[in-house]
């Protein structure tokens, strides 16, 4: 049986649904909340009925400030884009646990310069592309993700309320630009052959708050986890490092008890062993970024909507001169906060 090296727990481990319920107070103990809950956080398949297919107003100028990491100034792109022509580049690799390096290209190459738009609009045709192949060949294999995705944010849907869950649209795009591989078709194929080997150059408002990630297709959970609490996910709320690793472990370490449940009842004999060491699949993958990136998304939210309802209401009674919220209203506006959130989110 797979023993997770974040776990506390020693010998078996459970099935994912109890996995859930035990994982729900690690979670919740780590966000900034002033009482306890019973809601579990995690989320597996489940989409919120919320999110919805991509808005075209979020392909506009970001209201954003551009997050400092090592970047260089770039020229424009000779596509058209609806982004800024100028911007910074920063392209990360996730090879180990130990390094997150910058891209680099050799001083006689002219780097290829490409916006976020257009990379996410390739990564999209790639994989529709190589989907078709596949179907084409009707070939049978049990895990034709493998053959043909390259981006594990590609099944994230965009949400067309921006004040649904706070950031969401930005944060997603960064999930899909988490890659195994560089698209190998493009909608500007006389303009942008992609190198495996060089990473482009991102430029325009958005390569300010994107970047690149590069995922080899053999990463160890570990790796797994390191690369999801390394990630700009979310950065711009400041969110608990603890709290991240405790999201991150547990939606990798349920990824891979999902897994293990897939393979045994897939077999003839459930008792039958198998490597647990056996890398994610691509699929498994996904899902550990949905649920780390939803549970980021619902503990930023909260926050933000906890302290804009406690100041309104502290507006409120200031100027009818009574007194200060007592702890029992904050707790019990927290909860009605949270309760909200974790619903829109589909985390109830």
């Amino acid at each position: 049986m797979y023993a997770s090296p974040f776990s506390n727990s020693q010998g078996k481990q459970s099935a994912p649904s109890q996995f859930k319920e035990n994982a729900r107070n690690e979670i919740y103990n780590k966000l900034p909340s002033v009482s306890g809950s019973s809601r579990s956080p995690i989320s597996t398949l489940k989409s919120s009925s919320s999110i919805r297919s991509a808005p075209s107003q979020f392909f506009k100028k970001s209201s954003y400030q551009p997050s400092h990491r090592s970047a260089h100034t770039t020229s424009s792109s000779s596509s058209a884009s609806i982004f800024s022509s100028f911007g910074k580049r920063s392209v990360r690799s996730a090879p180990s646990i130990y390094s997150s390096s910058t891209g680099t290209i050799p001083e006689d190459s002219e780097p290829l310069t490409v916006t976020v738009e257009q990379l996410v609009n390739d990564i999209v045709l790639h994989e529709s592309h190589f989907a078709k192949v596949y179907e084409s060949k009707q070939m049978s294999v049990s895990d034709p993700e493998e053959l043909y995705k390259i981006s594990l944010g590609s099944s994230l849907a965009y949400q067309n309320n921006n004040e649904n869950l706070i950031d969401w649209n930005l944060n997603v795009t960064r999930c899909k630009l988490m890659l195994t591989q560089l698209p190998s078709v493009s909608t500007a194929s006389n303009e942008i052959s992609y190198n495996q080997n060089f990473p482009p150059q991102l430029i325009g408002d958005l390569a300010q708050l994107c970047h690149l990630i590069i995922i080899q297709p053999h990463i160890s959970d570990t790796e797994l986890i390191f690369t999801l609490i390394q990630s700009n996910l979310y950065e711009e709320h400041n969110l608990d490092l603890s709290f991240k690793k405790s999201v991150a472990e547990i939606s990798v370490k349920q990824s891979r008890l999902l897994q293990i449940n897939e393979i045994r009842q897939n077999q003839q004999h459930p008792n039958m062993q198998f490597n647990e060491h056996d890398f994610l699949k691509f699929k498994f993958k996904e899902i550990a970024l949905r649920n780390y990136l939803i549970n980021l998304a619902a503990a930023a939210t909260t926050a933000n909507e906890y302290k804009f309802k406690v100041d309104e209401l502290k507006r409120g009674l200031k100027m009818e001169g009574k007194k200060k919220l007592s702890k029992d209203e904050k707790k019990q506006l927290w909860e009605q906060v949270r309760s909200d959130v974790f619903r829109r989110a589909g985390l109830e």
